[in-house]
C-alpha cells in the first residue's frame, strides 16, 4: 500500500505511459491516449480504494501467478523498447512493429485477467482490478451540463489536457485533448513563480497568474464557456497550482465563475462515489478539534524536528470550533485544549459525518506519510502527533473531512500518483472529500472561510454542494479589500468528491 517499491516501480514504467499518451493524442487517438493517462494515474490509491487495506488473499495456483507475472513482465519490457525506439527516432516501420506487439500483449493480459476473474471472483474485488473508466461512465462524474472534467499530462517534452463535457444533461460527453505550448521546466518555474508572489502577498501577481490561464485553459475556451463547476487532475507540478486563483480574460479569478475541486483521477474519482454509497450514512454528525493544548515533550520534539515550526496557541482555531458546534447543534462534539486529544480522536472520529480538525499541520517533505497533525495528549501510547499513516489506518465513515491548518495539502509528489500525504492518507482512510490548505494560512480570514463554508453545507432552504460552498465562502473575501488578495483566500482546495 503505497510503499517506496510500488510507488519506484510505477516511476519506473511512467515513462512509457506518458510517451504512449503523446502518440495517441498527436494522432488524435484522444479517447485511448485518456485512457492510458487514467492508467498512468493514482495506480497505488486506486488498488487500496478498490482492494481495502487488508493483505490480497493468494486465491491463484502457482502456476497462475508465474503465467502472469510473465505477461506484466513482458509487456513491460515491451513498452519500454518502444518508448527507447520513439526516443531514438526508429523508422516507421520497426515502430508501428512495436506498437502491434504492445497492444498484443495488452489484449493477452486482459484476456488472462478475464479467465482468472471468472475462476477466482474474489480476486476482482481484492486486487484493485477496478474496472477502467468507460467514456460513457464519465457522463456519471459530471453533476450537469455546466460541468467540465479537466485531465493534465506533464511530461518533461510535451504535456497535453483533456475536457470532458456535456452540451446537455442528456447529451454523450464530448471529449478533447489539447496541447499546452510550455515545456515542463518553464511550467514548473512559472508556478513557483506565482505561489512565491501570493506567499509574499506580491501585488504584481495577475500578469503571472493570466499567463498561466492562457496556457492551461483558454485553449478549452469553447468548450469551458458557461461552465459552472471544474473538476480537475492535475499531474506533477500543477497539483501545487491554485487554478481558482488564475485570471480570465475579463480580469476575473476563476473562482468567480466556477466552482473548482481536484480529483487524483477521474477513475478515483469514481471508486470515491461508490464507496461513498457503500459504506453507509455515520451515526454521529460533526465532530471538531481545535486549538489543543500541547505538551512539553510534543512541543520539544517539534522544535528540535523542524526548527522553523512552534506550536503556539490558536485561539482564532478555538471560536472557529466552538462556532461549528453550535452551527451542527446537539448531534457535535468539540473538543478544545486539554481535552481535544489525539487517542480521543482516533475512538471517536470511526462514527463522525464532518470531521473538523483546526490545529497546526506539519509537513514532512522528506517522509510525507510521517507529516502530522498536533493535538493534545495524556496518554503514554499517544505522542499527540496524529502522523498520515496513522490516519491510513482508522475506518472513517465521514464524508467530508476539513484540516483547518497550514499546508494540508501538501506532501511528496508521487510519480502518476498525485500528492502523497495528509488527504492521500484520509482517501485510503475511505473519506471521499477534504478540504486542506496548500499554503500557511492566515488564522482570521481562514476561520471566517470554514465558518462560511459550513453554513453553506448546512442550508436548510438550499444546501449546496461541497465545491459550490467553497466557492461561495470565497466570494466575500474577494470583496473585502483586507482579504481580496489571494494569499487569504487560494490556499484552501477540495480534494475529491465535490458533490
Amino acid at each position: 500500500m503505497g510503499s517506496p517499491e510500488q510507488t519506484g516501480y510505477l516511476a519506473y514504467r511512467l515513462a512509457a505511459y506518458q510517451h504512449l499518451i503523446a502518440m495517441l493524442a498527436e494522432r488524435n487517438l484522444v479517447e485511448g491516449s485518456l485512457r492510458l493517462a487514467e492508467q498512468a494515474k493514482a495506480r497505488v490509491l486506486l488498488d487500496v480504494l478498490t482492494q481495502g487495506k487488508a493483505n490480497l488473499v493468494k486465491a491463484m495456483s502457482a502456476e497462475e501467478r508465474q503465467l502472469e507475472q510473465k505477461l506484466r513482465n513482458d509487456l513491460n519490457n515491451a513498452n519500454l523498447a518502444l518508448t527507447r525506439a520513439q526516443q531514438a527516432s526508429v523508422k516507421s516501420p520497426e515502430l508501428r512493429e512495436l506498437e502491434r506487439s504492445v497492444e498484443t500483449l495488452q489484449i493477452a493480459r486482459e484476456s488472462l485477467e478475464s479467465k482468472l476473474y471468472a475462476a477466482h471472483p474474489e480476486l476482482k474485488t481484492q486486487r484493485g482490478a477496478a474496472p477502467r473508466l468507460k467514456l460513457e461512465e464519465a457522463s456519471a462524474l459530471l453533476p450537469n451540463a455546466n460541468s467540465a472534467l479537466l485531465e493534465y499530462v506533464v511530461t518533461e517534452d510535451a504535456s497535453y489536457f483533456f475536457t470532458l463535457t456535456k452540451a446537455s444533461a442528456d447529451s454523450a460527453v464530448a471529449l478533447k485533448v489539447f496541447p499546452l505550448v510550455v515545456k515542463s521546466k518553464e511550467l514548473t518555474n512559472l508556478i513557483e513563480k506565482y505561489r512565491r508572489h501570493l506567499a509574499e502577498q506580491d501585488l504584481t501577481f495577475r500578469a503571472t497568474a493570466r499567463q498561466l490561464y492562457d496556457l492551461l485553459l483558454k485553449p478549452a475556451q469553447a468548450q469551458l464557456a458557461g461552465k459552472t463547476q471544474l473538476i480537475i487532475v492535475p499531474d506533477g507540478k500543477l497539483w501545487e497550482l491554485p487554478f481558482q486563483a488564475l485570471v480570465t480574460p475579463k480580469n476575473q479569478y476563476l473562482i468567480e465563475t466556477a466552482a473548482v475541486s481536484y480529483a487524483p483521477s477521474l477513475t478515483v474519482l469514481r471508486e470515491m462515489q461508490a464507496q461513498r454509497v457503500r459504506r453507509g450514512k455515520p451515526s454521529g454528525d460533526l465532530l471538531a478539534f481545535g486549538n489543543p493544548t500541547f505538551g512539553q515533550e510534543t512541543i520539544k520534539r517539534i522544535e528540535l524536528a523542524y526548527r522553523d515550526a512552534k506550536l503556539v496557541p490558536l485561539p482564532e482555531a478555538e471560536a472557529e470550533v466552538k462556532a461549528l458546534g453550535q452551527l451542527y447543534g446537539a448531534r457535535s462534539q468539540v473538543f478544545i485544549g486539554a481535552v481535544a486529544r489525539e487517542d480521543r480522536l482516533k475512538s471517536a472520529a470511526t462514527t463522525a459525518g464532518v470531521l473538523h480538525i483546526a490545529t497546526h499541520g506539519i509537513l514532512n517533505d522528506a517522509a510525507p506519510l510521517y507529516s502530522h497533525l498536533a493535538l493534545a495528549t495524556n496518554d503514554e501510547k499517544e505522542d499527540g502527533l496524529l502522523e498520515a499513516w496513522e490516519l491510513m489506518q482508522l475506518d472513517l465513515k465521514a464524508d467530508l473531512v476539513v484540516l483547518s491548518a497550514c499546508e494540508t495539502a501538501r506532501g511528496r509528489i508521487g510519480a502518476g500518483e498525485g500528492v502523497i500525504g495528509l488527504s492521500w492518507a484520509l482517501f485510503v482512510a475511505g473519506v471521499p472529500s477534504t478540504l486542506v490548505s496548500q499554503w500557511k494560512v492566515e488564522s482570521s480570514s481562514s476561520r471566517d472561510l470554514m465558518l462560511s463554508f459550513h453554513r453553506g453545507l448546512r442550508n436548510q432552504t438550499h444546501p449546496l454542494t461541497k465545491a459550490e460552498a467553497l466557492r461561495q465562502a470565497v466570494l466575500p473575501l474577494l470583496k473585502n479589500p483586507r482579504t481580496d488578495h489571494p494569499f487569504y483566500w487560494a490556499g484552501f482546495v477540495l480534494v475529491g468528491d465535490g458533490r
